[in-house]
């Protein structure tokens, strides 16, 4: 009966990389594809075999090492709320409201219908089709015409016709109210697919035309990797030790050197696991050094996620430095919440696979081990396809110095800049030596183009403070629906920002573009979600 019930098991579960003590002995754990109910219910073999009571009992006791875990994966919590919550309640709504006014008068969506299949005819309708922005603002418009209309005409004198027009007008106030709410939403919902579509377009457009005086630079942290790491027959003594973290800080360079298009990628490790804005400055310069550019660049692109580490006044006055010194010209751009991976994700996939290759025939236990096993990896790939038409890869052991008691950052008191609520920065050398620098703020990278659309900051002054731990964890979300409303408060503070920065015709969810995205960002997050 256990091998029997433990090869059905075997079929309907994958490995992890978990291990738990069983009868004194260190067991993989394997994640059910399924629940243990589902998996009883779904086969007769086993429900001949064993009753549900005792297929519990069986499981608790002799193959407890296979769990349905729960799955946690870093994924846009406003995109999975909007397809997981808000869309299927919207779908719903739009119904409701169909189905009460057609109660009061059967033709009442007919014009509406007409004038929408002519506009989809015509291919000027939304992707998101009735779902859309753009659907239901003319819902609510063609609503608030038919009330308007049917106050102007007299009421039937009939029995009942007064309380009938009541009860018309108290449906029609009352789907408008909701469609309204609905309406807001999608207003934010889109204005943020609208920043992902802008932010990742102008991203791809900088790696594939790069201006030969320009450096653009991609950092991202990776999630810690632990160690020991060894051949799968020693897997019992490695996780039964105590497990030691390794921080990696990636960095995408690409430039032009002598007419030749460069693409290194630079995995700076540490047992240090701060990541934190002093980690991230610490190891730029460091960058900086290694690149060893000459002054013909002039223009520097920096291209970070959202994370706490590199959208904090404390990086961002790194840059000011870097300017002053460096570059006459700075960017800064932030790719929108939650999108924020790009070349950096390719990055750390290989590394995993590097670690994963090495450890098959070598013990890994320490950041040296790391190093080596790297290194291997990263001269296998070149040699597949040799820099400088292929990208060159560089494993550094990076320690930064101790944590300053004090540290610099703008001082945003004196300056209109609200650093959360932008994608764009610009940092510039002052004309007047005895200046520090002017920043404008395009909100959008797609903006920067135009020096009219920047807003200059104001004063630029460095501020000297404590330095303090900073919050920099992940936070990881289902990948099932949760069950509370998407917080469209933080959304509409972005809008009412950023307002005068917005396009005109906002992008759709099921725009190709923005579809795209999120499928690969969702195949990304699987491949690394975590199983608690």
């Amino acid at each position: 009966v256990c091998q029997t019930v433990r090869d059905y098991l075997l079929q309907h579960s994958s490995y992890t990389a978990k291990r738990i003590k069983v009868a004194g002995k260190i067991v993989q754990v394997h994640n059910l594809k399924r629940s243990r109910r589902a998996l009883w219910t779904s086969s007769a073999q086993m429900q001949k075999l064993l009753c549900l009571r005792a297929w519990y009992t069986h499981l608790g006791k002799h193959q407890s090492h296979f769990k349905k875990l729960k799955c946690r994966s870093d994924v846009c919590t406003f995109c999975h709320k909007y397809d997981k919550v808000f869309l299927p309640s919207l779908r719903t709504l739009l119904s409701q409201s169909e189905s009460k006014m057609i109660a009061h008068q059967p033709d009442y969506w007919k014009a509406i219908q007409v004038y929408w299949n002519s506009l989809k005819l015509q291919g000027k309708t939304d992707p998101d089709d009735q779902c859309s922005l753009q659907y239901v603002r003319a819902a609510i418009k063609y609503m608030r015409r038919m009330l308007a209309a049917r106050a102007a005409l007299p009421v039937p004198d009939v029995a009942g016709a007064l309380g009938a027009r009541l009860d018309f007008h108290k449906d029609e106030a009352d789907a408008m109210a909701a469609l309204a709410k609905a309406n807001v939403i999608l207003e934010c919902c889109e204005h943020h697919f609208s920043g992902v579509k802008r932010q990742h377009g102008f991203r791809e457009d900088k790696v594939d035309n790069l201006e030969h005086h320009c450096v653009d630079i991609q950092l991202d942290f990776m999630e810690n990797m632990t160690t020991p790491l060894g051949p799968e027959e020693a897997q019992d003594w490695f996780w039964a030790t105590a497990r030691q973290s390794i921080t990696t800080l990636g960095f995408y360079a690409h430039y032009w050197l002598n007419g030749v298009e460069h693409h290194q990628y630079f995995h700076f490790i540490s047992d240090i696991l701060n990541h934190d804005s002093a980690f991230a400055v610490q190891a730029f310069g460091d960058l900086l050094l290694r690149l060893g550019l000459s002054d013909q660049r002039t223009v520097l692109h920096v291209f970070a996620d959202c994370g706490p580490h590199f959208r904090s006044y404390e990086f961002l006055w790194c840059l000011v430095e870097v300017c002053k010194s460096k570059f006459p010209t700075v960017f800064l751009h932030f790719l929108l919440e939650h999108h924020g991976k790009g070349r950096n994700d390719g990055q750390f996939g290989l590394q995993r696979r590097w670690a994963v290759d090495y450890a098959r025939d070598h013990v890994i236990s320490d950041v040296s081990d790391m190093k080596g096993a790297l290194e291997a990896g990263a001269m296998m790939t070149m040699s597949l396809d040799p820099p400088p038409a292929g990208p060159s890869y560089h494993i550094v052991v990076f320690t930064p110095a101790a944590k300053p008691k004090f540290v610099d950052k703008l001082d945003n008191s004196k300056t209109d800049l609200q650093i959360e609520y932008t994608y764009c920065l610009r940092i510039q050398r002052h004309p007047v030596p005895m200046y520090v620098a002017v920043i404008k703020d395009f909100v959008y990278s797609d903006r920067s183009t135009d020096e009219q659309k920047g807003v200059s900051i104001g004063n630029v002054v460095m501020k000297r403070q404590p330095a303090k731990e900073e919050s920099w964890r992940v936070s990881y979300r289902k990948t099932e629906p949760e069950k509370d409303n998407l917080n469209v408060g933080v959304l509409q503070r972005r809008l009412d920002h950023q307002k005068h920065a917005k396009l005109a015709n906002l992008a759709a969810r099921a725009d190709p573009e923005i579809v795209k995205l999120a499928r690969d960002q969702r195949r990304e997050a699987k491949r690394k979600a975590k199983y608690l």
